[in-house]
């Protein structure tokens, strides 16, 4: 059986961070080893995204999450998905209405241009996200939010 290992990627894709004239600084991307896609920081207010290592074909499956349902009676206040730790599930099932994902899925950024799909499979209790157009290595992998968001979307398209 193989372990997993976490690997940090470095200047695999380097993303220049100039602090000086004479000083520079690389950001790390973090991966399992052999995978297509891994975590870095952004660098803005976004935080942290997931980034292709390869590139990677419009279609292709990028992961299978699994997981884990949270009933609204479980979540305290109001029973509506705490902002940016749920996503809505089977909102007319009860005990069935939210999700928290496992795996890339949290990481992955907003765009309106969206380069992922995410489909929710009810009964294996898994979101699997695709390409959604063919992806190059290097570019940041995001799937439309469909909700306000609280950044500057135009200040980060590229």
């Amino acid at each position: 059986m193989q372990q997993n290992t976490v690997i940090k990627c470095e200047e695999m894709f380097p993303r220049e961070k100039t602090e000086t004239a004479q000083t520079k600084t690389y950001e790390k991307t973090y991966s399992q080893a052999g995978a297509k896609i891994g975590w870095r920081e952004t660098g803005d207010e976004r935080g942290r995204g997931v980034f292709a290592l390869a590139d990677i074909a419009e279609g292709e499956m990028i992961e299978a999450a699994p997981v884990i349902i949270v009933a609204a009676v479980d979540v305290p206040n109001s029973g509506g998905a705490p902002d940016g730790y749920l996503l809505d599930w089977e909102p007319e099932e009860e005990g069935q209405e939210h999700c928290m994902p496992l795996g890339y899925i949290m990481l992955y950024n907003h765009s309106r241009q969206a380069n992922l799909r995410l489909e929710n499979d009810y009964e294996e209790l898994t979101i699997t996200s695709f390409a959604a157009r063919d992806i190059k290595a290097g570019e940041e992998l995001t799937w439309d939010y469909s909700c306000d968001i609280w950044f500057d979307e135009d200040s980060n398209e590229t």
